[in-house]
């Protein structure tokens, strides 16, 4: 049984890859990252959607300690919601989990916001689904695009590598036949595909990883 985690604060998304055999793929997106008719699209192409409220808004006079406050009830939120999922499969015996490390853009306040919340899900992972710091993995963004195919892959050819791969899963093959209804008029991939895509070749790299030891 293993885990793929793509953090982030607004669309954090998690795969499965099931004792037996099975892909699952999660999303815990904010309610405005998408409109609620795509999370249905979502829903009937294979993804299990978990779709979060948005952070309380706070008044501009808001001072430091009700920003914090803030944060910490809208982290713990988000994190259990992610937590709560997870426990619910079996992790305890032979169970692993991989988180991606944080991101080369993420800087000053949005690294820090970040970095919480995300010390939080480690915290409730180890205690509710009742792993060993030694069943979390965690990989830099590069190497997780290396098992997509190379380490500079943008978000695109992240999406394109998922599609062209054997991925045997109702959503994968959403994607490859019906790719109109996941973007935009444009052609440019909706919000959080790029996110469930990601946290795939996350669960890949452990995969790979846990096979070569």
């Amino acid at each position: 049984m293993i885990a793929g985690i793509d953090f982030s604060i607004k669309s954090p998304a998690v795969t499965l890859f099931t004792k037996e055999g099975e892909w699952r793929f999660y999303t815990f997106a904010r309610q405005s990252v998408a409109k609620e008719d795509f999370f249905l699209t979502l829903q009937q192409n294979g993804v299990h959607v978990i779709c979060l409220p948005d952070e309380a808004p706070l008044p501009k006079s808001a001072n430091l300690t009700e920003r914090e406050r803030s944060s910490i009830t809208d982290g713990l939120m988000q994190t259990r919601s992610i937590s709560k999922m997870l426990s619910a499969w079996s992790f305890k015996e032979d169970g692993h989990m991989a988180i991606e490390g944080f991101s080369f853009g993420s800087t000053g306040n949005r690294l820090a916001q970040i970095s919480g919340y995300q010390w939080l899900l480690r915290s409730l992972l180890l205690k509710d689904c009742e792993i060993t710091p030694e069943q979390l993995w965690f990989f830099s963004p590069m190497t997780i695009k290396a098992t997509a195919g190379k380490g500079n892959f943008k978000k695109e050819q992240m999406i394109e590598a998922f599609i062209n791969s054997d991925c045997n899963s109702r959503f994968a093959e959403a994607l490859r036949t019906k790719p109109a209804e996941f973007q935009t008029k444009k052609g440019a991939w909706l919000k959080p595909i790029d996110d469930i895509v990601d946290s795939y070749w996350i669960a890949k790299t452990l995969e790979k990883t846990l096979n070569t030891k």
